[in-house]
């Protein structure tokens, strides 16, 4: 390793150690203080329920919503996916050592209108206590993930392996589960709350895949990880840079499905008609590209 990489790597268990997230400094400095007054002085109001939904998200990095659905909307968004997912024309391969591992949509919500209506009062309300009201949507995503072998099960494929992402720490997602019957030990989404997410920083956790002492120890401790378990058309808004998380496996022979709203802080208040309004694709679901 050369002086770059050895200061590039010092620098990253420095930031570790002070933020509690891989995010480097870039990406913390400045990112909760911009919250704070974006709340502080919001631009739309946010009723009682969207406001503990924020402070959930805010405290632990993380709050499962069950957003109140109209009947049938799940279903509808369900049948979008199926239709779509095995059509070559419309997704793209995005695994690690097995591309086919993971399948992403190119531009759900144009192919699969029914997107739309899963930012629904509820959602909003709590995305509106969160921004202060202001925020637009970065990206939208829909994909498949499969079984991996257990040789397999040591490397990167679609997140399998626990991480923090690099984004600002302003940054939040919303997950829809549109699966039935999703469980712990059949391929849930799980993560680490916040709390416990910087003990493990400070006690080992070195990077994705790579972990020694008692943080090794804990990464999978069930007192402390949170799975995704709830059933389909709930959400869980996560922020994915603070929490340490990673992708559960499917049992063989099976799948799992998500939906996955990005959310951003945005100078204006939101588009109170469609927040998807002129959403371009996602320039990351591509050929080449590594969920």
């Amino acid at each position: 390793m050369g002086d770059g990489g050895f200061r590039r790597v010092v620098a990253l268990e420095a930031a570790r150690l002070y933020w509690g997230n891989d995010a480097w400094t870039e990406n913390n400095r400045g990112q909760r203080q911009l919250l704070a007054r974006s709340r502080s002085r919001p631009a739309l109001p946010a009723d009682p329920a969207g406001q503990l939904v924020a402070a959930a998200a805010e405290r632990e990095g993380y709050a499962v919503l069950d957003p109140g659905y109209r009947p049938g909307l799940i279903d509808e968004v369900r049948a979008g996916y199926e239709e779509l997912i095995d059509d070559p024309t419309v997704t793209v391969d995005m695994g690690g050592r097995i591309k086919d591992a993971v399948r992403y949509v190119r531009d759900p919500v144009d192919r699969a209108p029914a997107l739309r209506e899963l930012l629904n009062l509820p959602v909003l309300s709590a995305l509106d206590a969160f921004y202060g009201g202001r925020w637009r949507v970065q990206h939208v995503r829909m994909w498949r993930i499969a079984h991996i072998p257990e040789p397999e099960r040591a490397f990167h494929h679609y997140g399998n392996l626990w991480h923090c992402d690099q984004h600002p720490v302003s940054t939040l997602k919303f997950f829809v589960q549109i699966s039935h019957g999703v469980t712990a030990e059949g391929g849930a989404f799980r993560l680490h709350p916040v709390p416990s997410t910087r003990r493990l920083m400070r006690t080992g956790f070195l990077g994705q895949g790579w972990a020694k002492g008692p943080a090794r120890r804990h990464l999978d401790d069930p007192d402390r990880v949170v799975p995704f378990t709830a059933p389909a058309g709930h959400g869980a808004f996560v922020n994915t840079t603070r929490c340490l998380h990673r992708a559960g496996i499917p049992p063989e022979g099976s799948t799992r499905g998500m939906v996955q709203f990005t959310f951003v802080p945005s100078p204006d208040a939101r588009r109170a008609d469609d927040p998807l309004a002129a959403l371009p694709p996602d320039p990351n679901v591509a050929p080449g590209r590594t969920a």
